[in-house]
């Protein structure tokens, strides 16, 4: 199972370093998943990037049409009250973002409900440190494409 924080599920839409590994990740893996919480974070990185003119018009409504039909595809890890035991824990052993948290929460619950070894995909490297550390395998994008 591979699990896709927006760090690096925000380069299958965007060309930026990275952008082959993910691509090549999400197609070669058949059970994909992130949490909810993907949803808002790309849509606004999408929406920072045209308004600070990164990206043009054409760009940003084909990389939102793309997100939204590859958003039908994932498994969608719900910011509910299955996953506020694994936020807690993981908030109380790394210095993560909340946002990062809910990722490595939502990675865990995933391996503990599935059974299944789960790798877990992102670009920040403390929050990877942090999985690590937990026991799942990691994938950096940006290492990747070096």
């Amino acid at each position: 199972m591979i699990y896709l924080d927006s760090s690096a599920l925000v380069k299958r839409y965007l060309k930026e370093t990275g952008t082959d590994v993910v691509n090549s990740i999400i197609l070669s893996s058949k059970a994909k998943a992130t949490s909810k919480l993907s949803y808002p974070e790309i849509l606004s990185a999408f929406a920072r990037k045209h308004r600070t003119n990164e990206i043009g018009h054409g760009l940003f409504h084909s990389a939102i049409n793309k997100f939204e039909g590859d958003w039908l595809q994932l498994y969608v890890i719900e910011f509910s009250d299955e996953i506020l035991q694994p936020i807690k824990q993981v908030s109380q052993k790394y210095p993560l973002k909340a946002a990062d948290t809910v990722h490595l929460a939502s990675a865990l619950w995933l391996r503990s409900s599935t059974k299944a070894d789960v790798t877990f995909v992102a670009s920040d490297s403390r929050l990877l440190e942090a999985a690590q550390r937990e026991n799942l395998q990691i994938v950096n994008p940006l290492d990747e494409a070096k």
